[in-house]
């Protein structure tokens, strides 16, 4: 199954890597290396993350960086894919994001 990531979910996990980078860079590495590895575990078993439903969108799934559970990777998957629409932290207003 082939993995997509929109640009910006690339930007949230810079920024997320850069956010904890800035008090300890070897933590930072580990949560790109945590990342990766949620991210085959979604590959493996992709509807492992709960569903959320926003709006008038599709469904949206919901999973965790292992390890760093309060950073939440939102996805879609079909038969052929999963698209990682966003890496957004616990604490942020995600509703209000996929709303708009």
């Amino acid at each position: 199954m082939r993995i997509v990531r929109l640009p910006q979910a690339v930007i949230d996990l810079i920024e997320t890597a850069e956010y904890i980078a800035k008090d300890d860079p070897e933590i930072a590495d580990r949560y790109f290396d945590a990342f990766e590895e949620s991210i085959e575990t979604i590959r493996n078993t992709p509807k492992i993350g709960s569903v959320r439903k926003f709006q008038d969108r599709f469904e949206i799934r919901m999973w965790f960086v292992r390890g760093f559970e309060k950073s939440l990777i939102f996805y879609t998957e079909t038969q052929d894919e999963i698209v990682i629409l966003r890496v957004i932290h616990s604490a942020r207003d995600y509703h209000r994001i996929f709303d708009e």
